[in-house]
């Protein structure tokens, strides 16, 4: 299977996570002669037919070939996701763009900042992490507890000595405030050369990610963000996902970027382009 060539596969699996978000599993083993199972950051183009064509973080894979996106209903094309049955078709591009650097060293201080369906690629991560070892302290926030996801999968799959920790703005569940002010607060107590140890992840909102790259700009702490932007081509043809003023793409460059590269995006947190490519705001 060449990455840019669509391919049908079979939803085997969907599975309800809360308000407007299901999870969507399908094997895609037959796909390739010699099958590598892709990174936690990596993202695939998903096809509907008759609809539209989209990007999705993946939320899970397996060396068995079982990859999964899990899907908040938010426009035409992922509404129709959220309209299939277990046994339908849909159409996939990829494994696309990069990946998150996972460190070798295990006594690195790690954290993962979500916010939203963007913890979903964290989550991956997070897996990834367990399995090779690593101890992290994994933060998601939402606005209020029903759009919580992770939390019903998480504890079994990060192990005892992961420390997770769930946040609503509302403080209907876990702890109340944004998870990028309860990133801040850990990272003040922290000393001197644990900080010097310590590495952070973010997927989300681009306001919350942008406020996390200040708190470790702040703090000297190397940070990865996967940015969304729109795309059409996933492939670096479009031109919609680029980053001024680098003409970085997304689809390509990214969509894991790390700080020395969000030091110099002028657009981090402030606009994207729509499909017209015309810039709209953020904020």
């Amino acid at each position: 299977m060449t990455k840019n060539k669509i391919k049908t596969v079979r939803v085997q699996k969907i599975r309800e996570e809360c308000k407007d978000i299901k999870s969507f599993r399908f094997n895609v083993m037959d796909l390739f002669k010699n099958y590598e199972a892709p990174l936690p950051g990596q993202f695939i183009m998903v096809w509907v037919p008759g609809v539209d064509e989209i990007p999705m973080s993946l939320s899970s894979a397996d060396s068995e070939g079982n990859w999964m996106i899990s899907v908040k209903k938010v426009g035409e094309c992922t509404k129709a996701l959220h309209n299939l049955s277990e046994g339908d078709y849909i159409g996939i591009r990829g494994p696309l763009g990069n990946a998150f650097k996972i460190p070798k060293n295990k006594s690195k201080n790690i954290f993962l900042i979500g916010g939203g369906i963007g913890t979903a690629p964290l989550g991956f991560l997070a897996q990834e992490l367990h399995k090779k070892g690593h101890e992290f302290t994994f933060i998601e926030g939402v606005k209020q507890r029903s759009e919580l996801f992770l939390n019903k999968n998480l504890e079994d799959q990060c192990g005892e000595n992961s420390n997770l920790i769930f946040c609503t703005d509302d403080g209907s569940y876990g702890v109340k405030g944004f998870a990028s002010t309860i990133f801040r607060n850990m990272i003040q107590k922290l000393t001197e050369r644990e900080n010097l140890r310590t590495v952070a992840y973010t997927c989300g909102p681009e306001i919350m990610m942008y406020e996390t790259f200040k708190i470790c700009e702040e703090f000297n702490i190397p940070l990865q963000a996967s940015l969304e932007r729109i795309m059409r081509c996933g492939c670096g043809l479009c031109g919609l996902c680029a980053l001024e003023p680098l003409g970085l793409l997304v689809c390509k460059d990214g969509p894991v970027f790390p700080s020395k590269i969000l030091r110099q995006i002028d657009d981090f947190a402030k606009y994207k382009m729509d499909f017209s490519g015309k810039k709209i705001s953020l904020s």
